[in-house]
């Protein structure tokens, strides 16, 4: 595939190219990037570089304790603005603020952080706090009125 897609899939947190797409191929089982190839290696050449990469399916939802549909439901939005905090991200998403920050607090993440910083594993413990508290999930909670 384009070597910029397969960037954006092996790609780790902390990373400029670690995003939804990272999270969501890597939640099915690791990623890893094998080789490169320039646009002479194909006739006719595309105008992009094209990378192989290896994708073991190995699903990982059971391992960290998340549920498949609702997991990946609350991922959409932590990386719904890259440049917002998750925070912000969470309650644009309909999260009540006061919920966001226990579980922020609970799963040990700074207020500040943003999702790309956040590896899978901490963006499942944020989850299942989040669930643990009764906060609904993005796009499940209710509109918040205009006076809030």
């Amino acid at each position: 595939m384009q070597r910029e897609v397969a960037d954006r899939v092996v790609a780790q947190p902390g990373s400029r190219d670690y995003g939804l797409l990272s999270v969501t191929v890597q939640m099915y089982g690791p990623a890893e990037r094998l080789f490169t190839l320039p646009p002479a290696a194909f006739t006719p050449p595309p105008d992009v570089h094209s990378t192989v990469f290896r994708w073991r399916f190995a699903p990982r939802f059971k391992e960290l304790g998340v549920e498949e549909t609702s997991f990946l439901r609350f991922v959409r939005p932590c990386f719904a603005q890259k440049r917002k905090t998750l925070a912000n991200n969470l309650r644009a998403a309909g999260l009540q603020p006061a919920a966001v920050a226990a579980a922020l607090a609970h799963a040990s993440i700074a207020p500040q952080a943003r999702a790309e910083e956040l590896s899978i594993e901490s963006l499942a413990a944020l989850w299942q706090r989040l669930q643990a508290i009764g906060a609904a999930s993005p796009g499940e909670a209710a509109p918040r009125s205009e006076s809030t």
